[in-house]
C-alpha cells in the first residue's frame, strides 16, 4: 500500500467530487493536504469532510489568474514546510457545438484545464528541485486522446494537457521531477450524476467501454495515489487511462 507519510499533496478544484475523492485518498496514506479552490466556504467544508484527523487546510484561488496561482505554492509551503505533490485537478468543460462556442468560452477552458497547470508546474519545480524530489499529476481526460462532438476547447485542452506532462518529464525527469496524467473516461460525480439517468447516455457507455460501465471518483483517486508515491518513481512521463477500456479502440 502506497504511503506518503508526512508528504504535502496540492490538489487543486478539491470540492468537486474527484477533487474530494482523491483528497481522501491521499488522507489516507498520511498526506498532509493543501486543498485549493474558488469557494473558500465549499473548501472549508470540505476540508471539515476530511475528518479531525486529516493534516488539512483550505487555499482559495483563482486559476485563472496568473499570480494568484504562481503564488499558491509559496502559500502552501508558508503553511506546511515544504511541497511533494501537485495534482492539477481543476477543470472546466463547456458543451456546445463549435459554431456556438465563444472565443471567451475557449480561452477560459484554455486558461483553467491547460494554463494553470502549465503556471502551477513552473511556480512549484523550482521548490521541488531544491528539495530533491516532486511528482505532479495532471488529470486530463479520454477526451484529450479521442475527439469529442461539442466539446472542441475541452478535447484540445486536455490534449495539450497531455503533452505538457510529457514536455515536463523531457525537462527535469533527470533532475527529480516526475509527471504523469490520469485520463479518466466518464465517472460519475454529484455534478454529471443527471447524465446518467438518460438511457441515451448509458448505452452509449455500454457501446463504447468494454468494461460495459461507468467510474465512480474513488476509481480516479487510487491510481493519482500510486502516481504520487515511491510505487512509481519508474513511471514518468506517462498518461495513465482509467476508462473502463474505451480508449483501446471500437469492438465490432
Amino acid at each position: 500500500m502506497t504511503t506518503l507519510n508526512g508528504k504535502v499533496a496540492l490538489v487543486t478544484g478539491a470540492v468537486g467530487g474527484i477533487g474530494q475523492a482523491i483528497c481522501a485518498a491521499l488522507r489516507d496514506t498520511g498526506a498532509r493536504l493543501a486543498l485549493a479552490d474558488l469557494d473558500k466556504t465549499a473548501l472549508d467544508e470540505t476540508v471539515d469532510g476530511l475528518g479531525p484527523g486529516a493534516d488539512a487546510a483550505a487555499f482559495d484561488v483563482d486559476l485563472a489568474d496568473d499570480e494568484q496561482t504562481t503564488a499558491l505554492p509559496d502559500r502552501v509551503r508558508r503553511h506546511f514546510g515544504g511541497l511533494d505533490v501537485v495534482v492539477n485537478n481543476a477543470g472546466v468543460r463547456p458543451i456546445a457545438p463549435l459554431l456556438e462556442l465563444s472565443p471567451a468560452e475557449w480561452r477560459k477552458t484554455l486558461d483553467i484545464d491547460l494554463t494553470a497547470p502549465f503556471v502551477l508546474a513552473r511556480a512549484a519545480i523550482p521548490g521541488m528541485l531544491e528539495q530533491g524530489r516532486g511528482k505532479i499529476i495532471n488529470i486530463a481526460s479520454m477526451a484529450g486522446q479521442l475527439a469529442f462532438q461539442d466539446r472542441a476547447a475541452y478535447c484540445a485542452a486536455k490534449a495539450g494537457l497531455i503533452m505538457l506532462t510529457k514536455t515536463i518529464t523531457l525537462e527535469y525527469g533527470a533532475r527529480g521531477i516526475w509527471c504523469n496524467a490520469v485520463a479518466p473516461g466518464v465517472v460519475e460525480t454529484p455534478m454529471t450524476r443527471a447524465y446518467f439517468r438518460s438511457e441515451q447516455m448509458r448505452a452509449s457507455i455500454r457501446a463504447n467501454a468494454p468494461m460495459e460501465r461507468w467510474a465512480q471518483p474513488e476509481e480516479i483517486a487510487r491510481p493519482v495515489v500510486f502516481l504520487s508515491g515511491t510505487d512509481s518513481d519508474y513511471v514518468n512521463g506517462t498518461t495513465l487511462f482509467v476508462d473502463g477500456g474505451w480508449t483501446a479502440g471500437k469492438g465490432y
